[in-house]
């Protein structure tokens, strides 16, 4: 944990040595599941909400184009079914590397790697997931003087865990390689350096 935060924190202070821009505070809900490839089988269920806070960083290139990159704890993994069994609920902390573009509203693109913290299994072991994950971050935001409201999508590309299902038929056996599917609306607040 403490090595997964010196990280974080040593990939913002260089760009906090040389810039007068915002840093703001973020806190928000999750929709996530274990999706089976990109953006298959992904469904957001009641039960499937959870939390996530942490901070952001924006450096300005141009007045339309931007560097946001955040510092995230996010709790993510199934909240509800995946497959009737697979049921891991995951916190993780994240580094989304996005690219800010216009202004009212904005839209972010970049990548984002994160690192595993804890794994909750309940009813059924399939193993252990992949410590590293790392994928695609693509959201809209909107700025409301120094409060932020942005809605993410994320899509997981590495394969966290992969379950062979053997069915009665040898024709359906059905194999699931399972990665991280996350919908994040966030609220924030921006301070001026």
């Amino acid at each position: 944990m403490k090595k997964i935060l010196l990280i974080g924190l040593l990939t913002f202070l260089p760009f906090l040595s040389f810039s007068q821009n915002k840093i703001g505070i973020l806190a928000g809900v999750n929709g996530s599941t274990l999706s089976d490839g990109i953006l298959e089988s992904f469904g957001i269920h009641s039960n499937s909400f959870s939390l996530h806070f942490g901070a952001v960083y924006e450096l300005d290139f141009t007045e339309k184009i931007a560097f946001r990159p955040k510092l995230i704890y996010s709790q993510q993994g199934d909240r509800e079914d995946f497959y009737d069994n697979i049921k891991y609920q995951t916190s993780y902390i994240n580094i989304p590397l996005n690219f800010k573009f216009f202004n009212k509203p904005y839209i972010l693109a970049g990548p984002q790697i994160g690192f595993l913290l804890e794994t909750e299994k309940r009813e059924f072991d399939f193993g252990d997931l992949k410590s590293l994950d790392y994928g695609l971050n693509l959201g809209i935001g909107i700025d409301i003087k120094d409060f932020f409201v942005e809605l993410n999508l994320y899509q997981g590309f590495n394969e966290l865990i992969a379950v062979k299902y053997e069915q009665t038929n040898p024709f359906r056996d059905i194999d699931i390689k399972a990665t991280n599917t996350v919908v994040q609306l966030s609220f924030g607040y921006n301070f001026e350096l």
